[in-house]
């Protein structure tokens, strides 16, 4: 089982969900609440197949979670939930798994440096900075726009730029100069 945990704002980003909600699903129980907020796989997974089936009464997500959380831990590959519907567990983990380890893999080769853009984190080899692209795409910028300004980009740095920006949005006031 994966054992990295994350933050509501990370896994808003990844499942594409409102941060608001996902605080609702600690708010209402359903995941462990940790101080500070924490989220492991399974709660990944489980909001995952959440947005998918946003129908199920919220008295019955917990067993929902758990029944999730013992799949994962036994490697089980499907859940029945009632009689007569099973949920495929395996296929989302999957889905999932290989997103945060491409994300993760990218991530790593961005490059944070105090001299460099006052330490606003960049893509390598450039001063181009991660949230500029991310920010362009939230505001609609359209990718053939971004890719005939910035062509070294490629598909992977565009997708996932627009996911750093969601997972870590900036804090405070802006710097002054």
């Amino acid at each position: 089982m994966y054992i990295e945990t994350f933050t509501p704002t990370e896994a808003a980003a990844f499942i594409e969900l409102p941060t608001k909600k996902i605080y609702k699903e600690v708010e209402y129980k359903i995941l462990p609440e940790y101080n500070p907020p924490r989220l492991n796989f399974a709660a990944l997974v489980y909001l995952r197949l959440i947005k998918e089936i946003n129908f199920i009464p919220v008295n019955y997500r917990s067993f929902l979670y758990q029944s999730l959380v013992r799949a994962l831990e036994q490697n089980l590959p499907t859940i029945e939930i009632i009689k007569f519907v099973k949920i495929e567990v395996e296929p989302i983990a999957k889905e999932l798994l290989e997103f945060i380890k491409c994300f993760q893999a990218w991530k790593e080769n961005l490059v944070s440096d105090p001299k460099i853009m006052g330490g606003e984190t960049v893509f390598p080899n450039s001063r181009l900075t991660v949230r500029h692209i991310g920010l362009l795409l939230d505001r609609g910028e359209s990718l053939e726009v971004i890719h005939e300004d910035y062509p070294y980009l490629t598909e992977e740095d565009i997708k996932f730029a627009q996911v750093y920006v969601k997972a870590y949005p900036s804090v405070g006031r802006p710097k002054k100069n």
